[in-house]
């Protein structure tokens, strides 16, 4: 067996989420349960517009994962957001927000879990 491991430098901003609560994409509903793709879609079917909004949403993503003051157990959250995606694609199909959004948020997050970095 190999051990294999990769530190990863991120720089985060100030004013970047804490927790899962402060993403821009989350939401709960009135019993406290988290949605955690709760978007507005831009009303417009350019597709470059949702791909830079998903993007967008992947950032916040990982400047909470690598955020050394987070709140939250941050374990599982990229699996429930991909989960969410899903389901919300199938609301969606066909329309710009459901490729564009997807693909610039998971073009962000493949690329970090690839090379340990993404350019903004």
């Amino acid at each position: 067996m190999v051990k294999a491991s990769r530190k990863t430098r991120w720089l985060v901003g100030s004013a970047a989420p804490k927790s899962v609560d402060e993403l821009t994409f989350t939401s709960r509903d009135e019993k406290g349960v988290i949605n955690w793709w709760s978007v507005t879609v831009p009303k417009t079917n350019r597709w470059g517009v949702h791909y830079e909004l998903g993007r967008a949403y992947a950032f916040e993503l990982l400047d909470l994962l690598n955020i050394p003051e987070s709140t939250d157990d941050d374990t599982h959250v990229l699996g429930c957001i991909s989960t969410a995606i899903a389901r919300w694609m199938q609301t969606v199909a066909g329309s710009c927000a459901a490729t564009g959004m997807a693909d610039g948020f998971f073009s962000v997050i493949s690329e970090f879990v690839s090379t340990g970095t993404v350019n903004r």
